[in-house]
């Protein structure tokens, strides 16, 4: 299987920081990148619902997401293993209604990539587009030679799912243990960056 699955957010394109400029903008509250100590951002920036479901509105705007800065490493990663004839499939849980901005964004910054995938990782699909957007299940019932990724949730999902080796890049909400049992443990490799993906995993 020559199919590659790589996660979009925060693993190819730094989103993580730029919520934390429209969190301070917007909303006042000055948060830390290694502050974020959950992937559910309501707990790490300690905002009700409401205001949670507002940021995530403005930073879903194009001009936001447009704006985002590449992974270090991650766009040469990606040419080497599409150079080796790799798929390349960029996978998202972002909002179907992204889907413009977010190859406007892959293409403006020459990433390598055979398939721009949305997938309602975390049940909360809707809006324009939906009816193309992968369950979980569906998504885990793909053949992949290797993921990278970043949520705990969806690393989990791969890891107990499927056989797929999963790149767990570090980050500050994914650096408690995963609860998985040992047979998924062993699938999963925690990588400082995209330098160590390529050295500490085998080449898809």
């Amino acid at each position: 299987m020559r199919r590659v699955y790589v996660d979009y957010d925060d693993v190819l394109c730094a989103t993580a920081q730029a919520i934390t400029r429209v969190l301070e903008r917007s909303f006042g509250k000055r948060v830390a990148f290694d502050d974020i100590f959950s992937f559910d951002l309501g707990r790490s920036f300690g905002l009700p619902a409401a205001d949670l479901a507002e940021l995530m509105r403005q930073v879903h705007a194009p001009a936001v997401l447009g704006a985002m800065q590449p992974i270090p490493g991650a766009l040469d990663a990606l040419q080497r293993w599409a150079d080796d004839g790799r798929e390349i499939w960029v996978i998202t849980g972002r909002p179907p209604a992204c889907r413009a901005a977010s190859r406007e964004w892959l293409d403006r910054h020459g990433v390598p990539y055979d398939r721009l995938q949305f997938v309602d990782k975390y049940a909360r699909a809707d809006g324009d587009g939906a009816a193309d957007v992968l369950t979980l299940a569906a998504l885990c019932r793909l053949d992949f030679a290797l993921a990278v990724e970043d949520a705990p949730q969806m690393v989990r999902a791969l890891a107990q799912r499927t056989r797929v080796p999963v790149a767990m890049l570090a980050r500050p909400w994914n650096a408690a243990p995963l609860r998985v049992d040992r047979a998924a443990a062993r699938r999963v490799v925690r990588c400082r960056d995209w330098a160590e993906v390529a050295a500490r995993l085998p080449r898809p």
